[in-house]
């Protein structure tokens, strides 16, 4: 483990989150530049209850639960802003970037996406109302985000006002892809319709035709199950039952939902494959209960936890049985896991994300590395700490480093990179350092014609703004020491409609999935 000097905390740290005094409490993460980027990520899992159950006040909620992806793909965000401007990309440009926690609601997101809308260099945070904003200057020129589909659908309602361009490395939804109602929208990955497509066709070849489908009450599961029931009539597979789980973990009704869904499972004894979309957090609290009442299926991962650390690393997972998941394609992340290694050598303008994660990974560091991710998560739902300077706090680089999911990693990667490719082209002939340069909605003009290569993989955004990656199949396997290695053996080829094996051995270990 290396040390790192944490910066003065300014405010007070509750419940996870720091409390909102004044509007620049809200921002996670800061640096200036000639050029402003905005982020949207959920580094926490859920808005916390106020005593009535429900908000009372027009005030920033708390927040708890940290959320390890989250804060990793904010590093990944400003590790690739700080790469550009170390580069000739855009030279004499700096990037800067403006980083916010939306605590996985869309309220919060919202209200982060009401600053990026402001008008640039003010002090009041003003959102000017005009009849053509054209003109216009806000304080982004961009924004990337959000991992969720739900938030990102509430955000890019936002951003259609001024067409500032929205880049997502995570919000697969298929409405997404309407570009009359979403025309700012874009992102890195491909729309569910591809992952749903691939996951029918694995279940048709592995001759499972009774099958169960848990998903989640937002955009992302709504648009899931939808597209998985067009998906599985085409192919004759039965799905025995459809459970519906809450989205937010702060809705009192998930566990009984979850108790639900147990009783259909060990009702419908002829499911033997189950397909989920839900998030991380809910498929955690869904398997401690699969583990408890002794089921074991095999489970059809959807991208959104097909590799969790979180998932993988509870005590005597094995027993839940099969976990075969669906991960966005990868490049490499070498750069990423040097960055990683060397963090405690960074100068930050400000990154309080950085700051909380070194205080709790402090308060769990007699843990076992196994235990480490829920003790963090955990841990930070009491955590309060006082202005006050903390030196020389451990920030383990090895327990980061091994959390890293390189698919959500490397789609983050590629949204900013295609920014700043948009932005080159714009800048050709303009003094980019002069913030009335261009517009919005000029950027996001040139962010559809981009077509790069980075760190092995092409890039570029079709007539929907989807990027057309593929998937990475997964399998779970017990390694050394009770550990799953989350193993990839087969890559499915979005536009191809087919698996590709790199080696005989894996297309034999997929064929042996019957």
């Amino acid at each position: 483990m290396a040390l790192y000097g944490m910066s003065v905390i300014t405010g007070i740290l509750i419940n996870g989150i720091y409390c909102c005094v004044i509007p620049d409490d809200f921002v996670g993460a800061r640096a200036h530049g000639d050029i402003i980027i905005g982020g949207l990520f959920a580094v926490h899992g859920k808005m916390m209850n106020s005593v009535r159950g429900y908000p009372h006040k027009p005030a920033i909620e708390n927040c708890a639960g940290f959320e390890m992806q989250g804060f990793l793909q904010i590093l990944a965000m400003v590790h690739t802003i700080e790469s550009i401007n170390n580069s000739t990309l855009l030279s004499g440009v700096k990037l800067g970037y403006e980083i916010y926690d939306t605590c996985s609601e869309s309220t919060l997101a919202i209200s982060a996406t009401l600053r990026f809308l402001s008008t640039y260099n003010t002090s009041g945070d003003a959102v000017l109302f005009k009849c053509n904003y054209s003109d216009y200057i806000p304080k982004v020129k961009a924004v990337i985000g959000d991992s969720y589909s739900e938030v990102s659908i509430a955000v890019a309602k936002l951003l259609n006002t001024q067409l500032i361009p929205q880049v997502s490395h995570a919000s697969s939804a298929q409405i997404l892809s309407d570009k009359f109602r979403f025309p700012a929208f874009l992102r890195t990955i491909p729309n569910d319709s591809y992952q749903t497509r691939a996951m029918a066709k694995l279940i048709h070849f592995s001759g499972w035709n009774w099958i169960g489908l848990i998903t989640m009450d937002d955009d992302y599961g709504r648009s899931a199950l939808e597209s998985f029931g067009v998906q599985a009539s085409f192919i004759n597979v039965c799905i025995a039952f459809k459970e519906v789980i809450p989205a937010h973990l702060s809705d009192s009704s998930v566990q009984s939902r979850i108790d639900k869904t147990i009783q259909t499972i060990l009702k419908e004894t002829r499911v033997n494959v189950i397909v989920a979309f839900l998030k991380p957090s809910l498929i955690v609290q869904l398997f401690l209960k699969v583990m408890e009442k002794k089921i074991k299926k095999t489970w059809i991962a959807s991208d959104s936890w097909a590799v969790s650390t979180g998932i993988s690393s509870i005590p005597n997972i094995q027993k839940i049985g099969q976990v075969i998941g669906f991960m966005f394609k990868s490049g490499d992340t070498t750069s990423f896991q040097e960055y990683l290694k060397d963090l405690n050598q960074k100068d930050f303008e400000m990154n309080r994300f950085l700051d909380q994660y070194a205080m709790l990974v402090s308060g769990c560091s007699k843990r076992k590395y196994s235990d480490m991710y829920s003790c963090v998560n955990n841990y930070s739902k009491e955590a309060v700490v006082t202005s006050t300077r903390i030196k020389n706090k451990a920030l383990g680089e090895d327990f980061l480093s091994a959390t890293v999911q390189p698919g959500f990693i490397f789609s983050t990667q590629l949204a900013v990179t295609a920014i700043a490719y948009a932005i080159q082209k714009l800048c050709l002939n303009r003094n980019c350092r002069n913030p009335n340069a261009f517009a919005p909605w000029e950027l996001l003009q040139s962010l559809k014609t981009v077509n790069f290569t980075y760190n092995g993989r092409t890039l570029y955004f079709d007539s929907k703004g989807d990027a057309s990656t593929g998937y990475d199949v997964v399998i779970w396997k017990m390694g050394p020491g009770g550990k799953i290695n989350i193993t990839p053996f087969a890559e499915y080829e979005a536009q191809k409609d087919m698996f590709i094996f790199s080696t005989k051995d894996k297309e034999n270990e997929f064929k042996l999935l019957k």
